[in-house]
C-alpha cells in the first residue's frame, strides 16, 4: 500500500470519491489528511497530481493501533473487524465476490468485514449479503486504523496472469481455491434498475424475435471492435434487435460507424449513467461484447454471452462462467500474437502509443483497430452467437 499527503492544501478527487488534504506540517499528525491506496493507484493519482499530492514513507506497523496483515483464519479474534482493500474495474472487484463471500463463511459471525474499493463501485457491493460495510478507496488512515486487519492483495509471482482472477483472491485470502467449489459471482442488480429506460427498451425489442446487447466498447480503447465486425450479427439476424452504446458511434465517428445505421440496431446512451447500462443487460435477452464489465455482469444474472478476447486469454476471466461463450483471438502478426496482456494502463506508459491509443501492431498494419479483435472471422462469431441463443430463456 502507499501513503499519500498534501504538498499544499488541495481537493483530491477520484473515482467520483472526494477528500480535502492539508499538508502535514508538525509531529501532531490528522490521520484524516493521510490517504491510503492500492500501489497502482497510489502511482496513478502521483502522476496526475505531481504538484498537490506527496507520497510519504514511514514504518506503519510500528503506529500504535495500526492494523494487522490478515492471518490464518482461525487466527482471527470473535468481534473484530477486517477491511479488505480492492480497487479496479468492474469486471476486477465482482471477480472478488466468491472470496468475500468463503471468506464470510469461514469468519466467526460477529466479525465486521469491509471491502474498500472505489465508490463508482459502490452500487455493486452496498446489498451484498456478506459484507458489512462498504468505504471508498482511497482510505483515509483514520478509517484503517479502525480495523483489526486488513487485506491487501500482492502479486510479487505474477499470479494474476496465470491463473483465472477469482482463484488469485481466493489464494491472496489464504483458501485453496481446489477446495472451492461455489465460484459463482454475487450482484444484487435492483438498485441499478431504471424503470424508463426497461419500458423504452421493452417498446423497441416488442416486434423483434429476440434483444441483445451488443458492446463494441471497452474501458480499454485496445479492446474496441471495428464497425465491419459489429455489423456481422445485426446483417445475419434481421428478426434480433441489438442494442449498442450511443458512445460509440462518438468514439469511432470517422472510421465507418455509419454501416451500423440499421434497422435492427438501436443506439442507447449509456454514458456516464451505470444504471441505464446495467438495465439494459438485465433487459436484453443476450450480451455480445468485448468489455470486461458486461460479461461479468452477465455471468453474474446469468445471462448467455459471447465475449471477445484478443490481448488477454478468456481462461483467466471467464473460466467459471457456465452462461459466456469466450471468443480467443488466434492472431500471429507482424510484432505480436495473442493474447499479448498488453492494455494501455500497463504496457504504454513510455509512450509506444499515439494519440489515438492505437496499440504497437495496430500501427505497422496502419488500423485504427486492434489487429487480433478485428481477425475473428464471421462464421467462428455466428456460430457462437448460435449457441447462446440456444440458451435464452
Amino acid at each position: 500500500m502507499v501513503f499519500l499527503s498534501a504538498a499544499e492544501p488541495c481537493t483530491l478527487n477520484v473515482y467520483e470519491a472526494s477528500f480535502y488534504l492539508e499538508p502535514i506540517i508538525s509531529r501532531e499528525v490528522n490521520v484524516g489528511h493521510i490517504l491510503v491506496v492500492e500501489g497502482e493507484l497510489g502511482r496513478r493519482i502521483l502522476q496526475k497530481k505531481r504538484k498537490e499530492i506527496q507520497r510519504i514513507r514511514f514504518n506503519a506497523q510500528a503506529l500504535p493501533g495500526f492494523p494487522m496483515p490478515l492471518p490464518t483464519l482461525d487466527q482471527v479474534i470473535p468481534g473484530s473487524k477486517i477491511i479488505v482493500i480492492r480497487g479496479g474495474g468492474i469486471g476486477d472487484v465482482l471477480m472478488l465476490t466468491p472470496a468475500i463471500r468463503e471468506l464470510r463463511r469461514r469468519l466467526p459471525e460477529d466479525v465486521h468485514l469491509s471491502l474498500a474499493t472505489f465508490k463508482s463501485n459502490r452500487l455493486f457491493f452496498d446489498r451484498n449479503p456478506y459484507l458489512d460495510s462498504v468505504i471508498a478507496q482511497p482510505v483515509t488512515l483514520g478509517e484503517l486504523m479502525e480495523a483489526d486487519y486488513y487485506v491487501e492483495f500482492k502479486d510479487p509471482a505474477s499470479l494474476m496472469v496465470r491463473i483465472p482472477m477469482i482463484d488469485y483472491y481466493l489464494q491472496g485470502l489464504g483458501l485453496d481455491p481446489q477446495k472451492i467449489s461455489d465460484k459463482s459471482l454475487v450482484l444484487n442488480a435492483e438498485p441499478f434498475f431504471d424503470r424508463e429506460v426497461a419500458a423504452f427498451l421493452d417498446r423497441a425489442g416488442s416486434s423483434f424475435r429476440h434483444m441483445v446487447y451488443l458492446n463494441g466498447l471497452a474501458s480499454d480503447q485496445l479492446r474496441d471492435l471495428s464497425p465491419e465486425l459489429l455489423r456481422i450479427l445485426p446483417a445475419r439476424f434481421p428478426d434480433i434487435l441489438f442494442v449498442m452504446p450511443a458512445i460509440y458511434a462518438a468514439r469511432h465517428r470517422d472510421h465507418g460507424v455509419e454501416i451500423l445505421d440499421t434497422h435492427n440496431i438501436l443506439w442507447l446512451d449509456t454514458e456516464e449513467s451505470l444504471h441505464r447500462y446495467v438495465t439494459a443487460l438485465i433487459r436484453c435477452d443476450a450480451v455480445v461484447t468485448a468489455d470486461t464489465s458486461g460479461y461479468h455482469i452477465a455471468a453474474a444474472l446469468n445471462k448467455p454471452c459471447v465475449a471477445l478476447f484478443g490481448p488477454i486469454s478468456s481462461r483467466l476471466r471467464t473460466t467459471y462462467y457456465p452462461t459466456v461463450v469466450a471468443l480467443d483471438a488466434e492472431y500471429h502478426g507482424k510484432l505480436c500474437q495473442s493474447p499479448c496482456g498488453k492494455s494501455i494502463l500497463s504496457e504504454f506508459k513510455s509512450g509506444q502509443v499515439d494519440a489515438e491509443q492505437r496499440c504497437p501492431e495496430a500501427l505497422a498494419k496502419g488500423s485504427h483497430f486492434s489487429p487480433c479483435l478485428a481477425s475473428f472471422s464471421s462464421e467462428k462469431l455466428i456460430h457462437a452467437f448460435e449457441e447462446i441463443l440456444k440458451a435464452i430463456r
